[in-house]
């Protein structure tokens, strides 16, 4: 882009740098006889060379600056800051230095310094090929005939350069960005260590959750003595139902589990005195469709209202048969 941009604000200033700069050379080498120090002070000379090249050099140079500045705009956005000016004692170190130069960065950068050369060396090489006969007859020309064609030739090898250079350089961006965006992955122990800070350690939060789960076990196991009946598959599941005809309007699942779980319900319930019954498609779904503590769902109330009918005639435990008592004397 630095190149482009070169190219078009010569073109845009060049007639007017190739003037001032004519007048300035006419003016020196043509008044030099009444240039001398005790005609013109030597402060006052250098002045008039200084305003003469900077209104030659500094619209070209403002260009420069200004698209200079754009481009990195445009790649990186605006970012203010001393960083790169404060000293590192570590750039210091030969072995690190000696690093940098044997790393394939510094390879691959070789590799495109390489490829630049060659680019450059071929453009230029048939660029001029063609031009043979052109550029012996400009030593014919007179000298601004020949400044003309001279830049008219630098001009047509510049434009070549400089889009040879853009589709390099944007080739060569995406594949910094790329490597950029690799440099800033992090590795798998990195990862781990920020998930650990963010979100805690997962052992802590692992640990945390199996006594969750044990605690929840231990209540629920706790509940499992005042239930009215134990649906099982008979071995994969085991539902513990219970029902309290004054508070509840439809039995509650005080326990549920599958396998071990299911084992230690039964026993639990066996240990009380709580009825067991096998119906393998009920115990399947209500394992599936109540959570612990819910009430079971209106598509199976026939089916369980049928096993407490049944449960409520083979019941002797004591307190079952006082609470039902008490509620049918309240009732009468």
């Amino acid at each position: 882009m630095a190149l482009a941009l070169a190219l078009l604000a010569l073109l845009l200033l060049g007639r007017q740098m190739t003037v001032i700069l004519v007048d300035s050379f006419a003016y020196y080498l043509g008044d030099a006889p009444e240039l001398t120090p005790d005609r013109v002070p030597a402060r006052a000379l250098a002045w008039s060379v200084v305003w003469r090249m900077g209104a030659c050099m500094l619209p070209f140079m403002a260009i420069m600056a200004a698209g200079g500045l754009l481009v990195n705009l445009g790649q990186v956005g605006f970012m203010l800051t001393g960083k790169p000016l404060q000293p590192k004692l570590n750039r210091l170190n030969p072995v690190s230095g000696f690093k940098k130069f044997v790393s394939l960065r510094a390879f691959i950068e070789l590799a495109k310094s390489l490829a630049k050369l060659a680019i450059v060396g071929t453009i230029v090489y048939f660029t001029f090929r063609g031009r043979i006969e052109e550029i012996i007859l400009l030593m014919s020309l007179e000298p601004l005939g020949l400044l003309g064609a001279v830049a008219q030739l630098v001009a047509t090898v510049w434009w070549r350069i400089a889009l040879a250079m853009v589709l390099l350089g944007a080739a060569d961006y995406a594949y910094q960005r790329w490597q950029h965006l690799q440099e800033l992955r992090m590795t798998h122990q990195e990862a781990r260590e920020e998930t650990k800070e963010l979100e805690g350690d997962p052992h802590i939060k692992r640990r945390v959750r199996q006594l969750q789960r044990q605690i929840a076990s231990q209540r629920m196991m706790a509940d499992v003595p005042t239930a009215d009946v134990i649906i099982t598959n008979p071995t994969h599941y085991a539902v513990a139902l219970r029902y309290d005809m004054q508070n509840m309007d439809s039995p509650v699942v005080v326990a549920k589990g599958q396998r071990l779980v299911a084992q230690r319900v039964r026993e639990v319930g066996e240990e009380h005195d709580v009825p067991i019954v096998q119906d393998p498609p009920l115990a399947r779904t209500l394992f599936r469709t109540v959570e612990v503590g819910a009430s079971i769902p209106g598509s199976v109330f026939r089916a369980v209202a049928e096993v407490l009918s049944y449960v409520y005639r083979i019941d002797r435990r004591r307190e079952k048969i006082r609470e039902r008592q008490g509620f049918m004397a309240g009732a009468a």
